[in-house]
């Protein structure tokens, strides 16, 4: 499971890496309001995949329904997170929902492909 893990840490860097180049992008190519949009969904995006990392960190040596078992337990704390950050970051920030919740999905969405993964090579190998 520890070679699995480090290669989901790395796989992690994917989706953060494609976003913050989109986001420099926006950057240079659009207006602040629209940066800031991509920019705090990068953000939220990379918080809940490091909140995944560490949840499946500390299951370490668990076969995968107890490992899946977590992450639905889990879930809840991620929702909380999604909302303090959301609600909080709304109100201090001006920013474009449209692109915020274009790279959200973009971030989830490939995020979820590697944890899909991780839990069938963790399945496999025991």
């Amino acid at each position: 499971m520890e070679k699995q893990y480090k290669m989901a840490v790395m796989l992690t860097f994917i989706p953060a890496f494609v976003n913050i180049c989109v986001s420099l992008w926006f950057f240079l190519s659009f207006s602040k309001y629209d940066f800031m949009g991509y920019f705090v969904g990068t953000l939220l995006g990379i918080i809940l995949s490091v909140i995944w990392l560490v949840q499946v960190k500390n299951s370490f040596g668990a076969h995968a329904i107890k490992l899946l078992k977590v992450t639905y337990k889990w879930f809840f704390v991620k929702f909380i997170v999604f909302l303090v950050f959301v609600s909080a970051i709304y109100f201090m920030v001006e920013f474009n929902v449209t692109w915020f919740v274009i790279s959200l999905l973009v971030a989830l969405s490939m995020s979820a492909v590697i944890e899909l993964w991780f839990y069938r090579a963790i399945s496999r190998e025991g």
